[in-house]
């Protein structure tokens, strides 16, 4: 692995602040509201409902609406799907009992709803926090450190005057470390480099080849299972079907299918 664990960079117009504690940074984000600030981006190696509130002000999250969609979607795609089969291949019921029967339908309604709501929530999620486009994040954002131990705030879209104002009230609300882009610009100096050594705390070095492997042969073995029973309960329907005078098709999808010898 290469010595090299972060770099301190910053473009012109922004400010980069890296937070040791949690009170601080909220502190420091009410300060940058009152003073007008309003286009910052706030990391954290932890969710933190104390964040959540400071930043949102009790707003409700945008994912619940994800939710309600994908819980309707899937109820009635479930409920529609059991009624739809049901009468493309009714069977004889005693006492007049109705085809679409809404308590017997309820099952597959909610089991579908919970599965469609849980997806379309992990969507919503996955596009509100932007984690598609990853790979196009901000140097900026890119510190190790916030996915560690530490929280950073990110102000953009700065002029020089104010992103000094900022950097004042950044460092006085018990920043670790602030950094102005015009200031790193202007000296024309390479990036601050921290070493391993004196970050005292090596990042693990996780070997995915290893776990590629194995993931590849979970997936034969699953696959080779299903494969497997699905032949297997073939055969043997096949075999109980002849004994009794049927003649099975592994097609065959109704009663009128089979037909007797």
């Amino acid at each position: 692995m290469s010595t090299v664990f972060y770099e301190n960079t910053a473009k012109n117009g922004t400010v980069k602040s890296v937070f040791g504690h949690l009170d601080s940074l909220i502190n420091a984000i009410d300060s940058l509201e009152k003073s007008g600030v309003k286009d910052y981006v706030v990391t954290s190696p932890l969710p933190r409902h104390d964040l959540e509130e400071v930043i949102y002000k009790g707003r409700p999250s945008p994912v619940r609406w994800f939710t309600l969609t994908g819980t309707i979607f899937g109820g009635t795609m479930g409920f529609s799907l059991a009624s739809i089969t049901h009468l493309n291949w009714p069977m004889i019921i005693p006492a007049g009992k109705p085809l679409v029967s809404i308590p017997a339908f309820m099952i597959i309604t909610f089991e579908s709803s919970v599965l469609w709501g849980c997806l379309f929530t992990l969507l919503g999620m996955i596009i509100l926090s932007k984690l598609h486009s990853a790979k196009s994040l901000q140097t900026e954002l890119c510190d190790p450190r916030f996915s560690d131990d530490k929280f950073g705030i990110i102000v953009n879209g700065l002029k020089r005057s104010k992103a000094e104002k900022v950097t004042e009230l950044l460092s006085s609300q018990g920043a670790l470390e602030v950094y102005n882009g015009y200031v790193l610009n202007d000296k024309k100096e390479k990036p601050k480099v921290i070493p391993l050594n004196e970050r005292g705390i090596e990042p693990d070095e996780l070997n995915v080849v290893p776990l590629a492997k194995l993931s590849i042969i979970l997936t034969i073995f699953v696959l080779g299972s299903i494969i497997s029973m699905k032949m297997l309960f073939d055969y043997t329907l096949a075999n109980k079907l002849d004994e009794g005078g049927y003649n099975y098709k592994t097609s065959a999808v109704a009663p009128s299918y089979r037909t007797d010898k």
